[in-house]
C-alpha cells in the first residue's frame, strides 16, 4: 500500500465508528475551534501502547497513558477492541492509578497484567497453600544505588507494581502477589499452568535498619540489589525464586515445551550494563541454573523459533548504541549469525512467523515505519505493508495472520491498526479532539550533502494553509541521539514541539543528518567522533534548501533540541559562520551534553559515548574538539538551558557549565532547572513548562507580532 492509500484509509476510517474514549471528552481549546495549539492542549493527548492480540487474533488489549511521550504517567488504564474495527474500544479492567502490561494466556480465556493500584480488591486474598520462597529475605548483597527502582519485600502491605489476573470479560481481578517494590515483567509458561516473573531481591533486616537510622552512604558503581526471576504456580499462588543470586534478570521467555527460559542477564542492575552487556542465556526453571552465554549484546528480549531449535535476538551493533542488528542462534550447532545488517533501514520488534520460516518487524526507513518480512535463511526483506508514520509496536494473532500496530500519524498521535493482506486501518480514535485542530502540514523533504552528495533527509512542517514561497520563521529541531530520528508522523509531545511551533506561523524542520537512524547502519555510522562535523553540515544544507525555496526567512532562523538536539544548539551558537555571521536569532539548549570531556566520565552510561570517542583519557582532544563549552566566547545568541536536576544521562551539571559560563563573558541566557526530573520529564506541570518556555522563547526573538509572557520572558 502506498502513503497515499493509507492518507486515505485515515480519512476513510475517521467516518466510521472508532473508540472514542472517556477520557477525551473535554472542554473546549482553542485548537479545537481552529486557534493554534497551546501547551495546554499537547497536555490533554493520551498516549496508546502496548498493542496485544489475542490468540485467536478476535481482540487487541492496549494501553492508554495520560500523558504523552513520557514513561513516568500517573494513569494508565487498559483497553480492548475488537481486532475488525466493527465493535468500539472500550475499558478492558477498571482500576484507579497505573495499570499496563496485559498478557493473553495461552488459551486466551485470561489475561494477566501489572498494576500499581491503590487498594486491594475482596477477591485478590491468595489460597492458605501460598507461601512465600525460604530465600525471601536471605539476601546479603550491599544496598542499592539511591536512584535504584524500589526493591522487592515479599509479605510486606506497602504498596508496589504487582501481578493481577483477570477473566476475558475484565471483571473480577485478582492480584498474584504482594510485594513491597515492582514486578518488573512477566510471561506465561506454554500450558498457561506458571507465570515466571521478574522481581528484586528483597533488602535485608540489616539493610532496612541502616535505612531507617540514614545510615545510608552510598558506594559509586557498588553493585546493588540485581532483579531476579521467580516463578508462581496459577491454581495454588506458592511463588519461589527460580533464577541464580548475584545474576540481573532483565527480560525472559519460555521454550515452546516449557522446559526451559530464554533470559536475557547481566553481571549488575546498572543501566549501563543493561543497555551494552546483557546476554542471551538458557535457565532450567526447575533447578535454577543457568547456562552459558549464546548471544551478547542483547537489546531486547529473546524470542524462541516455533520449534525450538533457534533464539532470535535484537542486539546492539558495538561499538557504541548504533544500529539494532538480528541475530539467530542455532541451539543444536550453538552458531549465531546475523540476518539483514545490510538493510537500509532500522529493524525492530522482530518476531517469528508461524511457520518459522521468516522474521516479522517493523522497519524505519528514511523517516517511516514499514511492516516488513525477513528470510529467516537468507535475510531478504520484503515490504509487507506501508505505515504512514512511527509504528512503536507489533503484535500478531497465533496464526500470524492478522497484525495490530500502535501508530501514529501525520495528523493523528498513535492509534492500533490492524494490518489484514497487507492494507493497515486504523481500529480505535484515542484523541479523537485533534480532528478539529487546525494542523500544520507534515512532508518528508530530501537534500544533498554539500560535501560528498550523501542524500540527507527530514521532514518539515508548515503552518495550516501555509503557500510555498512565503518566507517564514524558521525553526530547526534536532533530535537525540546522535542515533534516533525524525518521522513523518505525530509531532506533538512536551519534547516534540514541531506541530505546536508550526500553528504558531513557524516552519520547522526535523533533520535527519549523518548519525541518525534510516539509512542503515552505515549512516548512523558516519558521525563517528566527528560530532558537530558533518552532521552539522547536513543541517545547514537543509536550511540552505528551505531559504533557496522561499519557505525559510534567513534573518529569522532558530534552533532547538533535546539531548542530542541540544547538543547541536549548543553548537550552532558557537559556530558562527565564517561569510554568513551568526545564523540563527535564538537557541535552546535542552539538556545537551557542551562539555564531552566531562559527559564521558560522568553519564550514567559511559559505554555510550566510549563507543563513539574510545576511551576518555586517550581521546581527550577528540572529545574538546566538539565540546562547545568550551568556545563560549564565540556566543552572541540568546540561549535557554533547560535541565532536569536528576538527570543521570547528561547530568545537569553540564547545562549550569554552560550557561555559567556565558553569564561569566556577559553573554545572553536563561537557564531553568527542574526539580526530580530525570532526562526525560516526568511531570505534567514541568511538561507544560518546557513547552511554554520554548514558545516565548523564540517569539520573543523571531516574531516582532509576538510578545513573551511575562512570567516566561527571556532573561
Amino acid at each position: 500500500m502506498q502513503a497515499s492509500d493509507v492518507r486515505r484509509a485515515l480519512a476513510a476510517a475517521a467516518l466510521t465508528t472508532l473508540a472514542v474514549p472517556a477520557f477525551a471528552q473535554q472542554a473546549m481549546s482553542g485548537a479545537d475551534t481552529g486557534g493554534p495549539i497551546s501547551p495546554e492542549d499537547i497536555m490533554r493527548l493520551h498516549d496508546m501502547r502496548e498493542v496485544q492480540m489475542s490468540p485467536d487474533g478476535k481482540t487487541v488489549l492496549f494501553t492508554v497513558t495520560a500523558q504523552m511521550a513520557t514513561f513516568g504517567s500517573p494513569e494508565s488504564t487498559i483497553w480492548q477492541v475488537s481486532a475488525d474495527g466493527r465493535t468500539p474500544a472500550r475499558v478492558f479492567v477498571a482500576g484507579k492509578g497505573v495499570d499496563d502490561h496485559p498478557r493473553w494466556s495461552p488459551d486466551g480465556r485470561s489475561v494477566a497484567f501489572l498494576s500499581r493500584r491503590d487498594a486491594p480488591t475482596p477477591s485478590e486474598a491468595a489460597p492458605a497453600s501460598a507461601k512465600p520462597s525460604p530465600a525471601a529475605d536471605t539476601g546479603t548483597r550491599p544496598s542499592a544505588p539511591a536512584d535504584a527502582t524500589p526493591v522487592a519485600r515479599t509479605g510486606s502491605d506497602a504498596p508496589g507494581r504487582q501481578l493481577w489476573l483477570v477473566a476475558r470479560d475484565g471483571r473480577s481481578p485478582t492480584r498474584l502477589t504482594k510485594l513491597a517494590g515492582d514486578v518488573a515483567d512477566f510471561a506465561w509458561s506454554p500450558d498457561g499452568r506458571r507465570l515466571a516473573y521478574l522481581a528484586a531481591d528483597p533488602d535485608t533486616p540489616s539493610e532496612r535498619a541502616d535505612r531507617l537510622a540514614r545510615r545510608d552512604a552510598v558506594v559509586v558503581d557498588a553493585p546493588g540489589h540485581v532483579t531476579r526471576l521467580w516463578m508462581l504456580d496459577v491454581a495454588s499462588r506458592a511463588t519461589r525464586v527460580a533464577s541464580p543470586a548475584g545474576i540481573d534478570v532483565g527480560a525472559l521467555a519460555w521454550s515452546p515445551d516449557g522446559s526451559r527460559l530464554a533470559v536475557k542477564i547481566a553481571d549488575t542492575a546498572s543501566i549501563n550494563d543493561l543497555f551494552y552487556h546483557s546476554r542471551v542465556a538458557l535457565l532450567d526453571p526447575t533447578r535454577g541454573t543457568l547456562g552459558p552465554a549464546l548471544i551478547d549484546h542483547v537489546a531486547e528480549e529473546p524470542r524462541w523459533s516455533p520449534d525450538g531449535r533457534a533464539l532470535l535476538a535484537e542486539v546492539i551493533r558495538t561499538p557504541g548504541f548504533i544500529g539494532l542488528g538480528l541475530r539467530i542462534h542455532d541451539l543444536a550447532s550453538g552458531a549465531t549469525r546475523a540476518v539483514a545488517d545490510d538493510h537500509p533501514g532500522l529493524l525492530s520488534h522482530a518476531r517469528w512467523s508461524a511457520d518459522g520460516r521468516s522474521i516479522e518487524a517493523l522497519s524505519f526507513e528514511r523517516t517511516r515505519s514499514r511492516l516488513v518480512q525477513v528470510n529467516a535463511s537468507d535475510g531478504a526483506v520484503t515490504r509487507v505493508a506501508d505505515l504512514d508514520g512511527e509504528a512503536d509496536d507489533l503484535s500478531t494473532s497465533r496464526d500470524g495472520r492478522r497484525v495490530a500496530v500502535a501508530l501514529s500519524g501525520p495528523d493523528r498521535p498513535a492509534d492500533v491498526w490492524t494490518v489484514d493482506d497487507g492494507h493497515p486501518r486504523a481500529i480505535t480514535r484515542i484523541n479523537p479532539v485533534v480532528a478539529s485542530w487546525r494542523l500544520g502540514r507534515v512532508r518528508e523533504i530530501a537534500w544533498t550533502s554539500s560535501r560528498d552528495g550523501m542524500p540527507v533527509y527530514g521532514v518539515l512542517v508548515t503552518p495550516p494553509g501555509y503557500r510555498d514561497g512565503t518566507p517564514l520563521p524558521t525553526i530547526v529541531q534536532g533530535h537525540g541521539g546522535p542515533e534516533w530520528a525524525w518521522w513523518s508522523g505525530w509531532l506533538g509531545s512536551w519534547h516534540e514541539w514541531a506541530q505546536m511551533l508550526a500553528t504558531h506561523g513557524y516552519a520547522v524542520l526535523l533533520p535527519n543528518p549523518r548519525g541518525s537512524d534510516g539509512q542503515g547502519t552505515g549512516f548512523a555510522r558516519a558521525v563517528g567522533s566527528d560530532w558537530g562535523g558533518d552532521d552539522y553540515r547536513d543541517v545547514l544544507d537543509g536550511v540552505d534548501r528551505l531559504v533557496a525555496q522561499k519557505i525559510a526567512d534567513p534573518a529569522r532562523l532558530g534552533i532547538g533540541g533535546w539531548s542530542y538536539g541540544g547538543f547541536l544548539a549548543a553548537w550552532a551558537v558557537t559556530h558562527p559562520d565564517p561569510v554568513k555571521g551568526d545564523r540563527f536569532r535564538a537557541a535552546v539548549v535542552g539538556a545537551g551534553p557542551s562539555d564531552m570531556a566531562a559527559m564521558a566520565r560522568i553519564t550514567d552510561t559511559p559505554d555510550f559515548p566510549l563507543g563513539y570517542f574510545g576511551e576518555p583519557q586517550a581521546h581527550l582532544g577528540d572529545l574538546d574538539r566538539v565540546s562547545s563549552a568550551r568556545l563560549l566566547d564565540r556566543v552572541t545568541t540568546p540561549v535557554l538551558v533547560l535541565h532536569g536536576a536528576d538527570d543521570t544521562r547528561v547530568p545537569a551539571t553540564l547545562g549550569l557549565e554552560f550557561f555559567r559560563g556565558l553569564r561569566l563573558l556577559g553573554k545572553p541566557a536563561t537557564m531553568v532547572r527542574y526539580p526530580r526530573e530525570p532526562h526525560w520529564f516526568h511531570e505534567p506541570e514541568h511538561q507544560r513548562d518546557v513547552q511554554q518556555r520554548v514558545l516565548d522563547w523564540f517569539d520573543a526573538a523571531l516574531r516582532s507580532d509576538a510578545r513573551p509572557s511575562p512570567a516566561r520572558s527571556p532573561g
